[in-house]
């Protein structure tokens, strides 16, 4: 059977930064997995391609497929419905089945309010989607297979769930060839590598309850990992393939140092030359393992650091403290790490414009970090800050089920999105220009012949990146 996978974009008149900066790793995985079964596999990375839905629609007709899978989080979700609508009116036979964190969340929803859609993959999406596929090839009744939710009768049926997948070394390496478009690292608009990007997923799930994300609910809090050895013999196959750079997007990679240790250990051993960047939380950010981890190629690595008060983090369920960001900020920097950046979100309904000044001024003396991300806190399906919203009656769940909303507009708060946002252009704006901050990142630069790989890759591409600044924070 011939398979269309489909990642679905955003509005075309919203300006959403680094929506393609990665690649679709996971329809990457489910296309390898439908390959190896038997299938023939396109994929469409409309994040990437940015095609007007008519022209999503026109190709697809071409392909001619017997499925399509539309891969939709929560920003996404309505785009795909108009993709989807426009693929299922140029070929009405077409089977579509939706997936990812959004689908799995508000799967009935889905499937009551638009007929369009047949099927929705309920969690992780390789096997589900493969035996979805040859059902349907055979042309079976789909009740049997597990993982999904369909309609029969008028009514939404979900059949038991598929036990996540224990041995992901058991996973094929994904096929990146099944892409379009080669990818880049990118920060604001700017390019954030300067050579041939991909990612890699490490491990999967977090034991944490952050109430601000949603991939607790989605993996029932259960971490598997993969072999260091299984990691490292896929990071030398995209080392020998042309990749100069490779992010890390495993949803907590530094939760266990000892396995870092010999990841970084084996591909010192192999003497592999790729570059890497990686997301971590700050009580994991050990000086032995970032040690280890600057010396085996790590150049950038992101912190969900989140606040710079603790009363905010607690809310949050954090479990970190402002402390533990200093700390780790300071031994990524005593690694070697180059670049270490602090993402911070803003808009608890318990804060006040003072904390969140107050964080502010964390970010802005913050040593050691190069630059930060804030971030206004917003609530989606999965959530536990949207479950508590709507149990308490501050949010219509049928209102806004198809959409991300900031926080402070549903919840009782302090300070409203536009008032937030203003103080975040504001607080970049300070942050950019002072002149320690550009003279120390200056010189960072000069002196490193990484950053200045990124710089010229920049030039290339013809991005402005003073023009960009000017954009995002008006000027300096």
């Amino acid at each position: 059977m011939k398979v269309v996978l489909l990642n679905s974009n955003t509005d075309l008149e919203e300006r959403i930064e680094n929506e393609a900066a990665w690649p679709p790793l996971g329809l990457l995985y489910i296309g390898t997995v439908l390959q190896k079964g038997g299938h023939e596999v396109k994929i469409i990375d409309n994040a990437r391609a940015r095609l007007p839905v008519e022209s999503v629609a026109e190709r697809i007709k071409k392909e001619d497929p017997g499925v399509v899978g539309i891969s939709a989080l929560t920003h996404t979700f309505r785009q795909s419905t108009k993709l989807a609508q426009a693929i299922k009116e140029k070929n009405p036979d077409i089977k579509i089945v939706y997936g990812n964190y959004h689908s799995t969340f508000e799967y009935e929803r889905l499937l009551k309010n638009y007929p369009i859609v047949d099927c929705v993959v309920l969690g992780e999406g390789e096997y589900t989607f493969l035996e979805l596929a040859n059902t349907l090839e055979k042309d079976r009744e789909i009740k049997d297979v597990k993982g999904i939710a369909f309609r029969h009768g008028g009514e939404v049926v979900k059949t038991p769930p598929r036990p996540l997948i224990r041995e992901l070394d058991e996973l094929p390496f994904p096929d990146r060839t099944l892409l379009e478009q080669e990818y880049h690292s990118e920060l604001v608009g700017v390019l954030g590598s300067g050579c041939k990007f991909t990612t890699v997923l490490s491990s999967r799930g977090c034991p944490y309850a952050c109430k601000y994300c949603a991939c607790a609910t989605f993996t029932s809090r259960t971490v598997r990992f993969r072999s260091p050895e299984n990691v490292v013999e896929e990071m030398e196959l995209l080392w020998s393939e042309g990749y100069g750079e490779v992010g890390f997007v495993d949803d907590n990679l530094l939760l266990n140092g000892k396995r870092m240790e010999k990841i970084c250990d084996l591909l010192k051993a192999r003497k592999i030359k790729l570059n890497t960047w990686a997301e971590g939380r700050a009580d994991q950010a050990s000086l032995e393992v970032l040690r280890k981890f600057s010396q085996a190629g790590c150049k950038t690595i992101y912190y969900g650091l989140e606040s710079g008060t603790q009363k905010v983090l607690d809310y949050y369920g954090k479990t970190i403290t402002p402390e533990l960001s200093k700390k780790a900020v300071s031994n990524s920097k005593k690694a070697g790490i180059e670049n270490v950046i602090g993402s911070f979100i803003v808009g608890a309904p318990i804060e006040t414009r003072e904390d969140v000044k107050q964080t502010f001024d964390f970010a802005m003396n913050l040593k050691g970090m190069d630059f930060p991300q804030m971030n206004v806190l917003i609530l989606a399906p999965g959530i536990e800050l949207w479950n508590e919203a709507i149990k308490s009656g501050y949010m219509n769940e049928d209102r806004y089920w198809e959409t991300p909303v900031a926080a402070v507009n549903v919840y009782p708060s302090y300070l409203k999105e536009g008032e937030l946002t203003g103080m975040i252009d504001g607080f970049y704006k300070e942050f950019i220009k002072r002149p320690s901050y550009l003279a120390s990142q200056l010189l960072k630069t000069v002196k490193s012949e990484y950053r200045l790989r990124i710089v010229l890759a920049n030039l290339r591409a013809g991005i402005n990146l003073r023009k960009t600044l000017k954009q995002l924070w008006g000027g300096w």
